[in-house]
């Protein structure tokens, strides 16, 4: 009688346990034009491809699972976190992904941006390629005698446990200043 009464509450428990929902993700790169996309991502369609291209084979992972968040989600989730910021669950929200799901793609994304493009980023210095650039410019913007475009960013980060004070921005929050810079075609 004991077992027959451990069997069905443990049919009751199994049958009351929560079962996994798998949000629909749709393709944002078909329902934005490309306005849209450089608004919200601060990159066009072909560069979003292009760095899915590099990324895709550092970020796809052998699973036997049904509902494995591909590369271009994994791509769009960061450079969503990157433009504009704001809170895990928001960006997990936008695009049909678990809060801890996205800090696990930021982390491996950001990760394999850096490995895969480390070498490929460079500022040119030989006076050839200087003079290029500084006609660049001037052809498409009508500025003379520019090599660079800079800019910048705040990304928020948890409080350090040392040099605390270091880390507090001029807006009172503790972050990173990130500054990059590219020439007049944005390489």
């Amino acid at each position: 009688m004991a077992v027959a009464l451990h069997i069905i509450r443990h049919n009751e428990r199994r049958a009351m346990r929560r079962e996994r929902v798998f949000r629909d993700r749709t393709n944002i790169m078909d329902s934005l034009n490309d306005i849209e996309l450089i608004s919200r991502y601060r990159l066009d369609r072909r560069s979003i491809f292009d760095l899915v291209d590099v990324l895709a084979p550092h970020l796809e992972r052998p699973t036997l699972r049904n509902f494995a968040i591909p590369p271009l989600h994994q791509v769009l989730t960061t450079l969503r976190y990157y433009a504009k910021g704001g809170f895990l669950s928001e960006i997990g929200d936008i695009h049909g992904i678990s809060r801890s799901s996205v800090s696990r793609i930021i982390s491996s994304v950001t990760t394999s941006l850096v490995s895969s493009l480390l070498y490929k980023i460079k500022f040119p210095l030989d006076q050839p390629s200087l003079r290029e650039i500084k006609q660049d410019f001037h052809n498409m913007y009508g500025m003379p005698n520019v090599v660079g475009a800079v800019d910048g960013t705040l990304i928020p980060i948890i409080r350090p446990s040392e040099d605390e004070q270091i880390f507090v921005c001029r807006k009172n929050y503790h972050s990173l200043n990130v500054q990059a810079i590219c020439d007049a075609k944005m390489k």
